[in-house]
């Protein structure tokens, strides 16, 4: 059975190489025969030598990888301060009527906003450095998290937490061994989706005065029309998302490696 399973694991990850491959030739050969615009469509060798070029000199004066450390720092920052904030209050809200019913309507309405029309208000209440930026990225991970955690609690079957307090334990036992593990499968899910987020937010956040950053490099490339740099940028952030997608995998399938298994 695990043979047959790692097998066509194997398989397809070896059909996902090929058809990243076949992009890439196909991208190349109609570069060589001239059937893309090279203006618009730089050939697969033009990006190569400007990553080349970044590597060894950086952009705008400033190493690449701290243009790299930039973005990271601020998705991670943001990120971080939602678990720390959003969790505790999402169990706050799965577990208390009351403090539901006087948050939920603020959280809802929060939720449609889309966090780019929200960038004047931040600059307006938090100027233009560091603390916009954050502040954005923060909200964005907050909502997915409050919401996410306080739904996993509310899963939480009822007859099992009554079961929990008949056997002797504490409030604090029930929710550290009983409520917390029975809601960890939707916790995780939400910071799944708010990491994502947080990542792709990362563009439009340092659209806030940024001088550094993945997002300021490509639109600074954008207007210097510096078009290979901005395909560099572009690959980076979504290598960088694929390698955070695929931390979270393996955390999901430490912490709930029992999924599946009942």
């Amino acid at each position: 059975m695990n043979g047959r399973v790692n097998g066509r694991f194997d398989r397809y990850t070896v059909y996902s190489v090929v058809a990243v491959a076949v992009v890439f030739l196909a991208w190349g050969a109609a570069s060589y025969w001239g059937k893309l615009n090279p203006d618009r469509f730089p050939p697969i060798q033009a990006i190569y030598d400007a990553l080349i070029n970044l590597i060894r000199d950086g952009y705008a004066g400033k190493p690449l990888y701290l243009e790299i450390l930039a973005s990271l720092f601020r998705a991670l920052g943001g990120f971080v301060l939602a678990i720390l904030v959003g969790v505790p209050i999402g169990a706050l809200l799965g577990t208390n009527k009351a403090f539901a019913a006087v948050v939920t309507p603020f959280l809802s309405f929060l939720r449609p906003i889309p966090p780019i029309a929200l960038i004047p208000l931040f600059i307006f209440y938090f100027g233009i450095g560091e603390v916009s930026k954050l502040a954005l990225i923060f909200l964005t991970a907050f909502l997915y998290i409050t919401l996410n955690t306080a739904s996993g609690v509310k899963s939480v079957p009822r007859d099992l937490i009554l079961a929990s307090y008949s056997l002797g334990l504490t409030k604090l036992q029930v929710f550290t061994r009983v409520i917390l593990p029975g809601a960890l499968p939707q916790i995780i899910t939400g910071m799944r989706i708010a990491m994502a987020l947080c990542w792709a937010l990362v563009v439009a956040a340092e659209l806030i005065a940024a001088q550094v950053g993945l997002g300021y490099m490509i639109m600074d490339a954008t207007t210097f029309f510096r078009i290979p740099v901005v395909y560099i940028g572009v690959l980076i952030i979504g290598v960088i998302g694929l390698a955070l997608e695929g931390l979270f995998m393996a955390l999901e399938a430490h912490f709930l490696h029992w999924r599946g298994k009942q």
